[in-house]
Parts: C-alpha cells; structure tokens; sequence
C-alpha cells in the first residue's frame, strides 16, 4: 500500500505516502480519517511524502467522496513534509476544494518543524 494513517494522539493523524497514490487506497485512508474524527473531534495532520513517491493518479482528487466535507471541516492544521518538487502538486491538491485551514509545506528532513507548527496555534 502507497498510503498509511496512524494516529499518534487522539488529535494527531499522520499519513505517510510513497509510490504512486492509487484511488482505492486514498479513499480507504479517508474514511479512516473520517471514522477517528468521528470518535475524538478536530485534528491536526501531518503528511510525510516519502522517498520513492511517484505521484497521484490522474482521478484522485480531495473532494470527491461523500466524508471529504467532513474531513475539511474537522482539521485545525495540516502539514505536508516532502521534496520540494512536490510541493505544487500537494498545494494544489490539498487546496482544491478552497480549505478553511491552514496549510503548510516543508522540505524534506523539517518534519520535527512541521510537528512543531502543528500545534503552534
């Protein structure tokens, strides 16, 4: 699988992501997401893109599932920590649906940054 969720804390999700990000397994992780906001409230994320990520698929998209409403609606902040070549394709990716969080991206190796900037609020 190119896509895993842990739950560090009740308020933290961090997915991690290598190879190319396949439909199924993308709205799989969401409704994971979605069951565990369900349970313990607002979230903070963390999305580590890993060495060896190719890309998304063409159709995999943020908004496009009937829990992608609610997912937006219950992070507090998100932070995507990778390449910079990515960059572009994440912000465009996570933004597509005009969020209402904030969003931050890190080079890769500032993950304890990220972590930092999650809870910095």
């Amino acid at each position: 699988m190119a896509i895993s969720v842990t739950f560090e804390n009740p308020q933290l999700a961090v997915i991690r992501t290598h190879g190319t990000l396949l439909r199924a397994e993308v709205d799989a992780t969401k409704h994971l997401v979605h069951d565990h906001m369900q349970a313990h409230g607002k979230q903070h994320v963390l999305v580590l893109i890993e060495d060896g990520f190719t890309n998304l698929e063409a159709f995999v998209s943020w908004d496009d599932i009937e829990v992608d409403h609610f997912i937006q609606k219950n992070i507090v902040r998100l932070a995507v920590v990778g390449d910079l070549r990515w960059r572009d394709s994440a912000m465009l990716f996570f933004m597509n649906a005009v969020s209402k969080f904030q969003i931050e991206y890190f080079k890769a190796g500032q993950e304890e940054f990220a972590r930092a900037w999650l809870v910095s609020h």
